[in-house]
């Protein structure tokens, strides 16, 4: 990690993502961020097509159906019907799990 760009507990901005791998891996930040971009619309565009990714040891992604519900709103009593959607779900791996604890 750059640590002059990126303070722990912060939130990493994508600039500072970009830095890291670019600097990690040993290429440019321009190359860096098309790899990067291209990654995420390839994860983009698996998921729209309801496959799931997994990195072994990262975790997965998947697309999962919720159910239509019906929700009262707070401090009402006014229910209201929410239709069946489609949301991401992120598993993660065990060597993520153990490298966050």
């Amino acid at each position: 990690m750059l640590k002059s760009d990126y303070k722990g507990g912060v939130n990493m901005k994508k600039a500072d993502f970009v830095a890291n791998v670019a600097q990690k891996s040993g290429v440019s930040k321009k190359d860096a961020e098309a790899v990067i971009d291209a990654a995420l619309e390839t994860i983009t565009e698996a998921l729209k097509n309801r496959e799931s990714v997994s990195f072994l040891g990262f975790g997965s992604f998947s697309a999962v159906k919720k159910n239509p519900r019906e929700i009262t709103i707070p401090g009402t009593t006014r229910k209201v019907k929410v239709p069946a959607k489609y949301s991401v779900r992120f598993k993660p791996g065990k060597l993520l799990k153990e490298a966050v604890e």
